[in-house]
């Protein structure tokens, strides 16, 4: 009997330590959790609706200054991450006509409020440059920084990708005259100086920062220290005016190359973390 009870003792921890053995999936390859989507902003969108007036947190100053310049906007509720989230219902802010890229038709154009104003504020000085049209092809959209646990700037509606822009200077894309010609380098720096280096935007990252962004701009973080200078009413957002949409314009010619094709052109670049239509 006690040979009995010792063989069972010593058996004990083996039968528990099996229990704590994970199971395996069939063909002996244990089960790997489902990876969640790069991008979360088609599951999202559904849950937008639109508002006439602003909610109580929302940040009411900006949407007056918009409506005192003569902005018109449609206001949103319930786009996860934004604060003020808005879609404005032009596509000229500041003089500068902002095109959707023929690479991502389904992008929402929503932004954060404060976003769009700043837009609006770096238009004469983009204009300095020569530049007419920006061409863009994200704005807000729930995503995480490439490679951390941490939410783009995007997912806040304070981020724009930025492909191409047009203007006195002709046509140039990020991808194809970064460094040249020299009229076309010059004007695609010349939206950094603009936007980052005037201070309306804390962050603009270019083809130089990392093989990510070779074929965009990446704008963020609007200074909150510039506004429009213009007298307004909060009054006003109580009886909102019903302006007219104004439909996306799209490049006249949808062959322009907006971003990289075919394999990076050195060997230390990796490939794009994202799908061409995100």
């Amino acid at each position: 009997m006690r040979l009995l009870a010792l063989i069972l003792f010593l058996a004990l921890p083996s039968a528990a330590g099996a229990q704590r053995t994970p199971m395996t999936a069939p063909g002996g390859k244990n089960p790997t959790k489902a990876k969640e989507p790069w991008n979360k902003t088609p599951m999202l969108i559904k849950d937008i609706r639109k508002i006439a007036v602003p909610t109580k947190n929302m940040d009411r100053d900006c949407l007056a200054r918009l409506k005192a310049a003569g902005v018109p906007y449609q206001l949103f509720d319930n786009v996860a991450h934004v604060n003020t989230p808005i879609k404005p219902l032009t596509t000229k802010l500041g003089g500068v006509v902002y095109r959707r890229a023929w690479n991502n038709p389904d992008a929402p154009w929503i932004m954060e409020c404060k976003t769009v104003e700043n837009l609006v504020l770096a238009g004469p000085k983009l204009q300095k440059w020569g530049i007419a049209s920006m061409y863009w092809n994200s704005a807000w959209r729930v995503s995480y920084v490439k490679g951390k646990n941490v939410l783009s700037r995007h997912s806040f509606g304070e981020a724009l990708d930025i492909t191409a822009i047009d203007g006195s200077f002709g046509y140039a894309a990020l991808v194809n005259h970064w460094r040249g010609p020299a009229n076309k380098a010059r004007a695609l720096r010349g939206v950094t100086a603009a936007l980052r280096d005037s201070g309306i935007f804390n962050t603009v990252l270019t083809p130089d920062h990392d093989a990510y962004h070779r074929d965009h701009f990446h704008i963020d973080s609007p200074s909150r220290g510039h506004k429009l200078a213009v007298k307004y009413d909060l009054k006003s957002l109580e009886a909102p005016d019903k302006a007219p949409t104004t439909p996306d314009m799209k490049p006249a010619d949808a062959r322009r190359d907006h971003e990289l094709q075919g394999p990076p052109p050195r060997a230390w670049e990796p490939p794009r973390s994202r799908p061409r239509h995100y």
